[in-house]
């Protein structure tokens, strides 16, 4: 009887039948994984496990539909505010290409696994990534990323401090640490795909190994939440209100799905997203218009009357 899990899977030496109740979180991943690194180098008619594997695991984890346990009830609710100055956004979008960010997990089949929660195995774009993402795109549309010299020395000062009141300080700082008035929340996808790229020798012209991706593929759906709460008496003491940066944001988030994109490899397109519909909160409810453009003319109006928002 071994104690060990992996040992214990090797003992097994034999193709993983069916995708356990875990999905991708465990078993199934950890099977496919040691049964490919089961090769014996002297039975040179034996299959390659760890292609058989491989060819295994994709054609399996391709036709998952991954979702969340409703019972848990993980996913925000912005429906009901307490504070007035507070906001929330909720924007649905579609993935035009294909989104990927590379999991942490140390053992695997292979070499470019999609990041997945380590519970459920569902990928998911995390709140720090979204946050961290989102912070740069506010700063390149405020022109504090490559094109500060053309800017005077005001703008630059105001776009600073409305980053540091919604985003927080940046890492290193030491004193006054703080994390922003923007609370993020993480989005999950529901299916995986696979992608391939096939480097090929410069003599040759030919393909020599191909690299596998896994990834979300393009045209799923995801959901991008955030939420502006501010502390009591944070607004007064940063001197920033919500009506001086509610454009600026607007179009950070625009410019980051639709042109910049959210995935790593994002120099190779992936990432690029379609906005699909935009759902603001305030304390007096929610509202959804048809645009971009009613949307902001309706968040702007709602901040005005909000008690401390936009006065």
């Amino acid at each position: 009887m071994s104690f060990d899990y992996y040992a214990s899977l090797d003992e097994k030496r034999t193709c993983p039948r069916e995708v356990n109740e875990c999905g991708l979180a465990a078993g199934f991943v950890a099977e496919c994984t040691v049964w490919s690194c089961q090769c014996n180098p002297q039975d040179q008619k034996a299959p390659d496990p760890k292609n058989e594997a491989r060819k295994l695991y994709i054609n399996r984890a391709a036709k998952l539909e991954l979702k969340l346990p409703r019972e848990l009830r993980i996913e925000p609710e912005l429906a009901h505010l307490p504070n007035p100055s507070w906001f929330g956004i909720d924007i649905s979008f579609i993935l035009e290409t294909p989104w990927y960010s590379k999991d942490d997990r140390p053992f695997h089949l292979l070499d470019n696994p999609v990041r997945k929660d380590r519970i459920f195995g569902i990928p998911f774009m995390s709140a720090a990534s979204w946050k961290g993402l989102l912070r740069w795109a506010y700063g390149m549309n405020a022109g504090l990323v490559g094109a500060c010299k053309e800017l005077d020395s005001g703008k630059i000062k105001k776009a600073k401090e409305q980053i540091v009141h919604l985003f927080g300080n940046e890492k290193d700082e030491q004193k006054k640490f703080r994390s922003g008035a923007l609370v993020f929340y993480p989005t999950w996808f529901d299916k995986i795909g696979f992608e391939v790229i096939n480097p090929h020798s410069r003599k040759t012209r030919a393909g020599t190994i191909p690299i596998y991706y896994e990834v979300v593929p393009a045209g799923r759906e995801g959901r991008f939440r955030l939420l502006y709460a501010p502390l009591p008496g944070e607004i007064e003491k940063d001197k920033v209100k919500a009506a001086d940066f509610i454009d600026n944001l607007i179009d950070a988030i625009t410019a980051l799905l639709e042109t910049y994109g959210i995935s790593a490899k994002r120099t190779v397109g992936w990432g690029t997203a379609r906005i699909k519909t935009w759902t603001g909160f305030v304390k007096a409810g929610s509202f959804a218009p048809n645009t971009v453009e009613e949307f902001r003319k309706e968040i702007k109006n709602r901040i005005a009357q909000s008690k401390g928002g936009g006065q």
